[in-house]
């Protein structure tokens, strides 16, 4: 199949029909609703929201001396146990909308894809390079539901580590069987799977929420506090400060 065959099949649509036609060696359609984790107990949310927020800072600052391997499980366990799953309809009125961390935080829930692009930007700040993370659909083998996880690929791996809303632990993509990888994106390319590794299949512009997303985050991170403001820089230039310098 050529590349601009593959880009065709993908259909930019609403989030419960990711994609349609997608062929990886034989026509599928992914349909469903997202896979849906526990929601813990209600609250009072503007409390909730603030506390997280609160706490997120302190993460960002606490952890830019960490191995990359802390981190990943510092922002999993962060994300996993602060923000409640709640659908996009729930939460912001809309059947789709990919919000940033600052505003997954300010709701105290989001969705599987806010799970996602949340540790995605808070390992980018914690100086993770973006060659290491990616964004992967999948669908859950038991249920054929849409979901989407992080991915983290460390050195020269050519199979991640899965970040997931739905687990607490982090582990291999070897040992998530029930995974179907879909396709994947970073800030420049689109990929899709062959065997678990990734084929580069076109250019992440043509994901249109996602260079909105990435617009607002950036217009976030301008607006940020002094102390924020260090821990972007630090995570843009891939800096491991000392204990000093991290508080």
């Amino acid at each position: 199949m050529t590349r601009s065959n593959f880009l065709g099949s993908i259909l930019l649509g609403r989030r419960r029909y990711i994609l349609a036609g997608l062929v990886m060696g034989s026509s599928l359609i992914m349909g469903g609703a997202k896979a849906a984790a526990a929601q813990p107990p209600g609250g009072h949310r503007n409390t909730v929201a603030a506390s997280a927020k609160r706490e997120w800072e302190a993460l960002i600052r606490a952890s830019l001396a960490l191995s990359d391997a802390e981190k990943l499980e510092a922002v999993n366990r962060f994300f996993n146990h602060r923000i409640r799953f709640g659908e996009d309809l729930e939460v912001w009125g809309q059947p789709d909308y990919w919000a940033s961390p600052l505003e997954t935080l300010e709701r105290g829930a989001g969705d599987c894809e806010d799970f996602a692009i949340a540790k995605f930007f808070t390992l980018r700040l914690l100086g993770i390079p973006e060659h290491n993370l990616r964004l992967m659909y999948t669908t859950l083998s038991s249920t054929h539901q849409a979901h989407m996880v992080l991915g983290y690929w460390s050195g020269g791996a050519e199979v991640p580590l899965v970040l997931d809303s739905l687990l607490a632990d982090i582990r291999p993509l070897a040992q998530r069987h029930d995974l179907q990888m879909q396709f994947a994106f970073d800030t420049t390319h689109l990929y899709r799977f062959e065997h678990n590794r990734l084929v580069v299949a076109g250019d992440a512009r043509l994901l249109p929420r996602w260079q909105e997303l990435k617009d607002k985050v950036s217009q976030e991170q301008l607006s940020a506090p002094p102390s924020m403001q260090l821990a972007v820089k630090a995570g843009a230039q891939g800096e491991r400060p000392g204990r000093s310098s991290s508080r």
